[in-house]
């Protein structure tokens, strides 16, 4: 399993897809958050790989 944290939140979801994919199966919307491991930036397109852990951090924009 690969653990994804944002904020408060905790989810699990099962190594072997794409990081967009495993977003969008929680209903996250890709666009609106980074991932990063050891302070680094994780693209969309990475194939999780069982025991990962990201730390999901929300896109903030304004004007």
């Amino acid at each position: 399993m690969v653990v994804l944290k944002r904020k408060k939140d905790v989810y699990t979801v099962p190594a072997g897809k794409t990081l967009e994919q495993a977003l969008r199966n929680l209903g996250i919307l890709p666009e609106t958050v980074l991932a990063v491991r050891e302070g680094k930036l994780v693209p969309l397109w990475h194939r999780l790989q069982e025991g990962e852990e990201l730390q999901l951090l929300d896109v903030i924009s304004g004007g």
